[in-house]
């Protein structure tokens, strides 16, 4: 009888191993449908404004065969590479945008790492010990997680992101002492790996709460201490290899950091972090979310947003991993350890609410990073794992009541999120009346112990919720969210509140009835853990449906939007005005307002004015002049409704533009500023200008009777009206390109001068000088009328000037990185092959 029962726990078992991954890769297909297999792409917010028009660029170098060096349509220059977030040396982009067209590129590797780092908290979850069952709802809840739902506008979020729990895995197999040989030098080279895509923020996280993991072994495990030390080593040199084993892309970035660094101080490095109000969201994900309204009464007074902080990974797996921490039963251990990573997580994310955040967020690493919620990530992971062992211990019947388990958590679920409504009502209810009040003087007292200075009273803080909100963008997200209609008097959250709570929590109180409704199924325990699989595949879809990115067909954007489409048709590198920040980038053209997070700003003033709209022709003129003074042949303005065609005339009557279209780009509006405000009225009636002002040069020669041109141009960098004059009076320049890393020009003079190229100043950049008779001599390059690069002539003469990007730091770093992954392949190899066992060897015995 009793082998039966046993042989028939091992079938289940083995279907579960097989139909585990199966299945999670197509809850995770699902989850992020129709993007992907519906033949759907991401667009809007981040996916489209910034890192689209990166990736195109990284795709025609990696087509090439070209290292994307230097970014010559990233404003005005930037060093691409050491910028990081094209993830230049990152395997899988060279597949993805090297092979594919950058809309496909993107929506694949999308896909790609949300089934990789599912796949991973799957495997990771088995080599902590739980079930195969346990282990396919730690991937789904690790894979369709709050953090990852709010962060796939980023493609840094998944590609790195996903190889955490694959990191977690390699690393406690090396400290529980079940690794393999090669253990350590896998974990080495998934560490590198994950810094490789460019934002190192939640590598740095990963890297923290991997060595929180190996102190947590050492303190909690059993055997030889000295193994143990023995096996924390080993994960203490993975974690070292990672700065040579990554020199090629750490090291150029280190150099870009020292010359773009800001001042880091606490209000920076202190925004966005987690805090004890928000932490509701892991019972109550929509909670403060769906409604705009609450924005500037409950998120801008703790300076963060809910674009960076949704910690949720599920109501099940949140009751599943209180149970695991609770009732630990065999695997006490290993709970022990995530818990305390999980605790390390928290206490991380939550920034300046926690002590000593002043001191820790100094240290080197800390230090780099603001949005402490990111932090979430890690507890988000753990909670996945050990929401995994409590299902094990219901399904092996540790748990003896597990009926009244769940009811308990839903009673508690229940008051936490009433307390949390509570306090706003109490807050609201007692500042509406003008007077003191004991209840606003607890508020104040409360308020007061924030960290920032300057921040408005209690008072203020509750008066914007009778405030209406008239924006259009607010009027367009409340309706899009299904919250109703805009009342006459306009949106106010004190009138709304109740109706947006319903909306916030109704799907909330659904889940929690359907856990009291399984808690009836308490003594079936095979239909208890299947309906609690299916409750939460239920409740993480539905959360799919609050992505913040909209979808639109894979296809060229060149071919979904009009403005895009005319930007293509223009030559190839030709600089751009518009509101589209790095996303003109994939139509060919190179916007001066580009963004990015590692900034050197050029000419902040003068690019103000050249985006300024005239209320008059001469108004219009001295724009034009801007403009051309940036080298920017084009610019777009919109969405605009009406008006637009007195504002084309008003540059059409400066008689200085060779066409002016006013365009109708609906797609353009949405990814702009999201689709639901493209539905409204305005964004309807949202059309583009794209003016086109013919050439306008990047390079000028300006003459001087100065023997030092350098020095007396260089100060010219605060006053916009002085540059556009002098550059009036130069003489145009014409600048050949023969790879972004290489240009050429030539110049008469019959004097000395300067040659002001219109191009980032950076120190990779140097120049050779050619005289009539071809000799080369090298000049120096010296920033020049706010950080342009100006090369002096100190007479007359006809020359030609060649301007290289070196490169130094780059071939360095790959230099280095050469040699340590040589090592590493030497050292693997050797490793595995002392592990391979002898045969036909005799001991004599």
């Amino acid at each position: 009888m009793r082998s039966g029962v046993v042989g028939k726990g091992m079938v289940g078992s083995g279907i579960a191993r097989g139909l585990g991954p199966v299945l999670l890769c197509a809850l995770m297909l699902a989850w992020l449908w129709p993007i992907g297999l519906g033949g759907a792409m991401p667009v809007g917010g981040d996916v489209t404004q910034f890192q689209m028009g990166l990736m195109s660029v990284l795709g025609e170098a990696i087509r090439a065969g070209r290292l994307p060096l230097w970014n010559d349509r990233w404003g005005f220059g930037f060093p691409g590479l050491a910028e990081s977030q094209m993830g230049v040396y990152y395997p899988p982009h060279w597949v993805c945008f090297g092979l594919l067209p950058v809309e496909a590129g993107y929506t694949a590797s999308m896909v790609v790492h949300l089934l990789w780092g599912a796949l991973g908290a799957y495997w990771a979850a088995r080599r902590f010990g739980v079930s195969s069952w346990g282990a396919t709802l730690a991937g789904g809840a690790w894979g369709a997680s709050g953090f990852f739902l709010i962060h796939l506008p980023h493609l840094w979020a998944l590609s790195v992101g996903s190889w955490t729990p694959w990191i977690w895995g390699l690393g406690w197999s090396i400290v529980s002492g079940r690794g393999g040989r090669g253990a350590s030098w896998l974990l080495a080279a998934a560490l590198t790996v994950q810094v490789l895509p460019g934002h190192f923020q939640l590598a740095f996280c990963t890297q923290v709460s991997l060595g929180v993991m190996a102190l947590g072994g050492l303190l909690m495990g059993k055997g030889a201490r000295r193994e143990m030390a023995r096996r924390s080593v080993l994960v203490l040199f993975a974690l070292i290899a990672i700065l040579p084993m990554a020199a090629a892309q750490l090291m150029p970035t280190a150099q870009l950091a020292r010359l773009a660094e800001t001042q880091r101080d606490f209000e920076y490095l202190s925004g966005f972090a987690a805090t004890p109000l928000h932490l509701v969201n892991l019972v109550a994900p929509d909670l403060f979310h769906r409604s705009p309204l609450w924005r500037p009464v409950v998120w801008d007074p703790f300076h963060t947003s809910p674009e960076e902080l949704r910690l949720y990974v599920g109501l099940i797996p949140v009751f599943l991993a209180l149970l695991a921490i609770i009732r630990p039963g065999p695997h006490a251990g290993v709970i022990r350890v995530l818990f305390l990573v999980g605790v390390v997580g928290l206490f991380l994310s939550l920034g300046p609410y926690v002590p000593g955040f002043r001191v820790f967020s100094q240290w080197p690493g800390f230090s780099f990073f603001r949005a402490p919620a990111r932090w979430g990530m890690i507890v988000s992971l753990a909670l996945a794992l050990l929401a995994g062992f409590g299902l094990d211990a219901i399904r092996d019947g540790r748990l003896l009541r597990p009926g009244r388990w769940l009811v308990g958590c839903v009673l508690g679920a229940v008051l936490w999120i009433v307390a949390v409504i509570g306090l706003f009502e109490l807050g609201l209810n007692a500042t509406e009346r003008p007077g003191p009040s004991g209840v606003v003087a607890v508020y104040d007292r409360v308020f007061a112990q924030l960290p920032w200075t300057n921040d408005p009273p209690v008072t203020e803080v509750f008066a914007r919720a009778r405030r209406p909100q008239g924006d259009v963008r607010v009027v367009a997200a409340q309706m899009r969210e299904g919250l109703g209609s805009v009342p006459t008097g306009g949106l106010r959250l004190d009138r709304e509140r109740w109706r947006i709570a319903r909306a916030e929590l109704g799907t909330t109180a659904a889940l929690l009835v359907g856990v009291v409704l399984l808690a009836l199924l308490a003594r079936r325990r095979q239909a208890l853990v299947l309906g609690l699989l299916v409750v939460t595949i239920v409740d993480l879809g539905l959360m799919a449906r609050r992505r913040p990115v909209d979808s639109a067909p894979i296809r060229p954007l060149t071919e979904q939007s009009r403005v895009l489409g005319r930007l293509a048709e223009l030559p190839e590198g030709t600089r751009s005005i518009d509101p589209m920040r790095n996303l003109t980038m994939v139509s060919g053209a190179a916007p001066i307002q580009s963004y990015r997070t590692l900034d050197l700003p050029i000419q902040p003033e003068l690019r103000g004015l050249a985006d300024a709209i005239p209320r008059a022709t001469g108004e219009a003129e001295t724009i034009l002049d801007a403009q051309r003074s940036l080298g920017a042949r084009v610019r777009v303005i919109g969405p605009i409704g009406p008006g637009i065609e007195l504002l084309r005339d008003r540059f059409a009557e400066t008689g200085r533009i060779e066409s002016a279209e006013i365009l109708e780009d609906p797609s353009l509006t949405s990814w702009l500023l999201g689709a639901g405000f493209a539905e409204t009225d305005e964004g309807r009636a949202g059309r583009y200008l794209v003016l086109d002002a013919g050439s306008a040069p990047r390079a000028w020669f300006l003459p001087t009777n100065d023997p030092d041109p350098i020095e007396q141009f260089r100060g010219l960098t605060a006053n916009p009206a002085a540059i556009v004059s002098l550059l009036g009076d130069a003489r145009p320049l014409d600048l050949q390109t023969m790879t972004p890393e290489q240009l050429s020009l030539t110049v008469s003079t019959d004097g000395p001068g300067l040659v002001l190229v219109t191009q980032l100043d950076y120190p990779e950049w140097t120049a050779s000088l050619i005289d009539a008779e071809g000799m080369a001599n090298p000049v120096p390059i010296l920033g020049v009328l706010g950080g342009w690069q100006g090369v002096g002539l100190s007479g007359p003469g006809s020359w030609t000037i060649q301007l290289f990007y070196e490169g130094r730091a780059e071939r360095l770093g790959l230099a280095v990185s050469a040699v340590a992954w040589t090592i590493w392949c030497t050292g693997l190899l050797i490793t595995l092959r002392r592990a391979r066992p002898r045969h036909g060897i005799s001991t004599g015995e």
